[in-house]
């Protein structure tokens, strides 16, 4: 135990003792207009990747620093990116002239348009579909922050990663939540300049706040003091989900006595947006308040916010109706009751938050950050049911002219939907009120038709404590520990009856095939043949208990030359099942608390980097670990059952990088290559299979994939007018084995386990190239900006149902099935496009601390209507008629415009 123990401390604390030197840098950052102290500026000292950031009078501290020239890097959304080269003296403190850098009052010509706060696809829960974060957008990594943003219509996520392995931190507290592992971006809504600052590390590299994660991660800096005294008032149009848009806020800045405080309100409305049926209602409120002590040794800081809001969904559908329609964004979620449009798909989410931080400043070279968080989220998300009639939804398949054999009937059905007679085209409301009201007539009060809510609600507490320590002039070591408790409710509930005057609580599937069996066919065996009234919750009810347990270090060596960091992290995960049902088609797995599920999970890493001097440098990455799996995807049908894969175990990922990165007083950029390897992931997902007539979850597990490519980001400045950038990367992202799979029905007649062909096949949704070259142009506070924006090599999501390897065990080479099952198994590409996004802005400088900000941007000018932001392939099949089978699609469309002016004071 003991030689465990001093290799331990040999290999993570290889040097105790402090540096006899203590070399300082001190410099200020105003603006150099108005020469206001601009507090927030993340100041990186390029050759050592540390991090500093500055104070509410805009000073910053570099800390035990060795003498020499280095390149300091300023960057934030308040400011234009500025590279300074600087000179460190031998003893004492290097005192540096203030820096004037342009001020563009959290330009949001070209950073914030409507990334976080508007939504340009749906983020269903289920989907977890999700835009471009702001940490891509606050990112000093020219690639990312280019690219990400400019092509973030088409669904670009850098090397292919998802939402997940992208974590948010918030005053020192992580706030992805544990059941689907995203940030949920809505609880932030309208609350732009309250989020503005940040400290953002790329990818793996270390940082100063967490161990790390794949995708990078942003700790977002919402403490009081961190925000310019005055006020800012902003109003905003857009054409988008939301078309008006306000938001007031206003610091104290660091008063004498050592407080702060900061308060935010904002809103976004639409009574109708760019989509047909749609609208956009929100509020939004934040108030932060911190105190510090013993001249800044001590601060504790308060922060809440929620961002209620309600919204009517944009649906998907197929190209056949786009085209019939002459519409490519046409909506089948609504339709007109008493003459006024309604939306069957509405999002209703209020998400309270609030954060407690204690900062410690133990001495000039260690710092201790400890914070609490509790979140509550409420998210509701209504559709349509239905028991023993139509499908209510107007562009199901078996309505689409392409379903028919009979010319005559392709014909008839095609009129309708070219005639566009909403009463066919869009919901028919009066129609579901009318059967209702006709079954009640026949003395059966069920409902017929129902608009259900599903509920998705989650309770989330977290505690986080970080150490950062000088412990050298050559060495800082980073350690935290992290616990969290979750639980996500899940269930449904009544949300319009529609007419009726209940609901009777059975499964409409079950019933097809158990109809002799009235056990089966209940929802909850513990209330047989129970009444549902509306607010009534129905169909399933269970929770998910979450805990787990983090602890990290990270060691980090600086020289001349040569920089290198390693570190560990260890991570111990449980989740359980408590179902609230019994349901009838698992009685025995269903009801009461099911099997715990513990993981231990092990992950390193390191880097090394070698600076030929202060402007060029190679870097090196890699990492290796474990990761448990979602409790969202672990479990095969959760609504209904405990039951989970056989032997289910966590994920590994090896991921490495080797970058050039260089930065010049004219040229800056970083070009790399990178590959990442997934292996035995989970993947699940749901449909109706219209053959079997039933809801199915389909899990994948032991899923293998393979990201690889290259990524440039450059900029170059010609001189105090003119920029230039170009970002983009070259990409391939496809799984790499064939997985084995199981089939389980929520009728509980399909469980079927059997091996899926995915192996070569690419990861859908996202471009696998893609690219932008922008020009910006500056003078006397006006900003004028054009991107040209392409991405290609975008593949549409498999299903794994039409891949299974029993549906073709007749397939031989050229025999009768050998081309449909080529058409069947080819995985569609959409075409490659482009984009053209303009922006225009201007600062109105006015006396004292006051100024306005004018900004005007329009995108996607030269968009092709048959760009794809999204989809899956349809899960149904035809051996002999594989020209039935087609996906749904998100499509993009037209000019997008936004208006921006604030005022601040």
């Amino acid at each position: 135990m003991k030689h465990k123990l001093l290799f331990f401390m040999a290999f993570f604390l290889p040097c105790l003792v402090f540096a006899q030197g203590n070399v300082s840098v001190k410099g200020s950052v105003i603006g150099a207009v108005s020469n206001d102290p601009i507090p927030g500026v993340i100041v990186t000292v390029t050759e050592l990747n540390r991090q500093v950031t500055t104070d509410a009078d805009g000073n910053f501290t570099i800390r035990n620093i060795q003498p020499g020239t280095y390149v300091i890097q300023l960057n934030s959304v308040m400011i234009t990116p500025k590279n300074v080269s600087i000179e460190v003296e031998n003893l004492g403190v290097t005192e540096l002239k203030p820096i004037r850098v342009t001020e563009l009052n959290a330009n949001e010509d070209v950073s914030m348009i409507g990334i976080i706060d508007a939504g340009m696809v749906d983020d269903d829960v289920e989907t977890s579909g999700q835009d471009v974060s702001s940490t891509v957008i606050l990112s000093n990594d020219i690639f990312l922050n280019k690219a990400a943003y400019q092509l973030s219509p088409a669904r670009f996520s850098p090397r292919g990663y998802n939402s997940t392995q992208e974590v948010k931190y918030i005053n020192g507290v992580e706030f992805n939540d544990q059941n689907r592992g995203v940030f949920n971006y809505a609880a932030v809504g309208a609350l732009n300049d309250m989020t503005r600052n940040g400290d953002v590390t790329n990818f793996t590299a270390p940082s100063s706040f967490t161990f790390g994660e794949l995708g990078g991660t942003e700790n977002i800096n919402m403490r009081a003091s961190s925000y310019t005294p005055g006020g800012k008032l902003t109003l905003s149009y857009t054409n988008r989900n939301y078309y008006l848009r306000g938001m007031f806020t206003y610091s104290t800045g660091l008063k004498d006595n050592g407080w702060a405080f900061t308060t935010s309100i904002g809103g976004r409305y639409s009574n109708e947006g760019n989509i047909d049926g749609t609208f956009y209602k929100n509020v939004s409120f934040a108030f932060s308040a911190e105190k510090q002590w013993k001249g800044g040794e001590h601060s504790l800081s308060m922060v809440a916010f929620v961002s209620p809001v309600q919204r009517g969904q944009q649906g998907s559908s197929y190209r056949e109706v786009y085209e019939l329609t002459g519409n490519y964004l046409y909506n089948p979620n609504w339709g007109y009751q008493n003459g006024e449009k309604r939306n069957a798909k509405v999002v209703t989410a209020f998400d309270p938050t609030a954060i407690i931080s204690h900062i410690w400043k133990i001495n000039d070279n260690m710092t201790l950050t400890t914070g609490v968080g509790a979140h509550y989220a409420r998210y509701g998300n209504t559709a349509l049911n239905w028991y023993n009639a139509p499908d209510p939804r107007p562009d199901y398949y078996r309505y689409l002219p392409s379903y028919f054999e009979d010319e005559m009937v392709q014909l008839r059905y095609k009129e309708l939907w070219r005639t566009n007679q909403t009463s066919f085209t869009q919901i028919n409301w009066d129609d579901l009120y009318l059967a209702n009201a006709n079954n009640i007539r026949n003395g059966n009060g069920a409902a017929v038709y129902m608009l259900e809510e599903r509920r998705s609600d989650l309770l989330e507490t977290s505690f986080n404590s970080t150490l950062n320590a000088r412990m050298s002039r050559h060495f800082d070591i980073t350690a935290g520990v992290g616990a969290r408790y979750t639980q996500s409710r899940q269930f449904k509930t009544v949300a319009d009856l529609l007419g009726a005057e209940y609901v009777l609580d059975i499964d409409k599937f079950a019933e097809q095939d158990f109809s002799g069996d009235p056990d089966k066919i209940q929802n909850d065996l513990n209330r047989p043949q129970r009444k549902v009234y509306e607010e009534g919750i129905f169909g399933y009810n269970y929770n998910l208990n979450i805990y787990s347990l983090n602890a990290w270090i990270v060691n980090q060596y600086h020289s001349r030359y040569w920089d290198y960091y390693y570190g560990m992290k260890l991570t111990y995960t449980s989740f359980q099942r408590d179902g609230k049902m019994r349901n009838g088609r698992y009685p025995d797995s269903s009801f009461g608390k099911g099997a715990r599920h513990q993981f231990t999970d092990l992950m390193v890493k390191g880097g090394l980097t070698y600076k030929f001097n202060g402007r060029h440098m190679i870097n090196a990455n890699i990492s290796y670990g474990s990761e448990a799996p979602l409790p969202n995807e672990a479990y095969v049908s959760p609504r209904i059952t405990d039951r989970t894969i056989d032997d289910m175990k966590s994920g590994r990922v090896l991921s490495a990088d080797i970058n050039y990165i260089f930065s010049t007083p004219h040229l800056a950029g970083r070009i790399g290559v990178f590959q990442t390897n997934f292996y035995d992931q989970m993947e699940r997902s749901s449909y109706y299979d219209g053959i079997e007539g039933t809801f199915i979850n389909h899990v994948l597990y032991g899923v293998n994939r393979i990201h690889r490519g290259i990524e440039l980001g450059a900029t170059y400045k010609l001189d105090d007018h003119w920029s230039f950038d170009l970002a983009g990367t070259v990409g391939e992202y496809y799984y790499s084995n064939n997985p084995d799979g199981i089939k389980n029905s929520e009728n509980g007649k399909i469980v079927e386990r059997e091996q899926v062909y995915m192996k070569d096949v690419y990861v859908g949704g996202v471009p696998q190239i893609a690219g932008t070259f922008g020009i910006r142009y500056f003078i006397k506070y006006w900003f004028l900006g054009a991107n040209l924006n392409g991405f290609a090599r975008n593949y549409i999501e498999a299903a794994p149902l039409r891949r299974l390897a029993s549906s073709y065990t007749e397939v031989t080479p050229y025999n009768q099935y050998y081309d449909a099952f080529k058409q069947l198994t080819t995985q569609e590409r959409f075409p490659a496009a482009y984009t053209l996004d303009l922006s225009i802005g201007k600062i109105f400088y006015l006396p004292g601390r006051q100024s306005i900000n004018f900004n005007l941007s329009l995108n996607n000018v030269l968009n092709k209507k048959d760009i794809c932001t999204g989809g899956y392939e349809q899960g149904r099949f035809d051996l002999d008629h594989p020209e039935r089978f087609g996906g749904k699609y998100y499509y993009m469309q037209g000019i997008n415009c936004f208006l921006n002016v604030s005022y601040r004071f």
